[in-house]
């Protein structure tokens, strides 16, 4: 048998082996990355019920319309085949509530470097943000969103 031939199809073997690993590593949470949830809602407060992975079908029927909503891309979409969950966001802004992030479906079109994104529909929930004193208006494009302020004065 050939030497050549034997260390190629070592290779193929290995290849084929780890390419089910890498894929289905991508869905998750790296080490130490854990669901995003901040603030701590009373237990009969919809908020408390908002769970990250939730769909967002459930969550919608759970906190219902939203005060003010935004959608953005995060950049992700111009990295050549990648295909992670985070390339675009929409927050819905609930007043005195909070906020809950959903990740978003992109809709990506162009050509090489001049890729355009637009939001498409939410599918799933991110982030859940508990603030008693969110104001329930969105930030304007190109900002970030505000960080919550606390209650306590010291």
């Amino acid at each position: 048998m050939n030497f050549r031939f034997t260390r190629i199809t070592v290779a193929a073997l290995c290849l084929s082996l780890a390419l089910p690993v890498l894929a289905t590593d991508e869905a998750k949470p790296a080490d130490g990355e854990a669901a995003v949830v901040t603030g701590n809602p009373p237990a009969d407060h919809p908020f408390a019920r908002i769970k990250p992975g939730m769909s967002f079908n459930d969550a919608a029927a759970i906190l219902g319309k939203p005060t003010a909503e935004r959608a953005f891309c995060t950049g992700k979409h111009h990295i050549p085949f990648y295909f992670g969950r985070d390339r675009a966001y929409t927050e819905h802004y609930f007043k005195d509530q909070g906020v809950v992030v959903f990740y978003t479906e992109p809709n990506i079109y162009g050509w090489s470097r001049v890729k355009s994104c637009s939001p498409k529909a939410p599918f799933e929930v991110a982030e859940v943000h508990y603030n008693p004193i969110e104001t329930g208006v969105a930030p304007k494009e190109g900002e970030e969103r505000p960080k919550p302020q606390t209650q306590a004065a010291y």
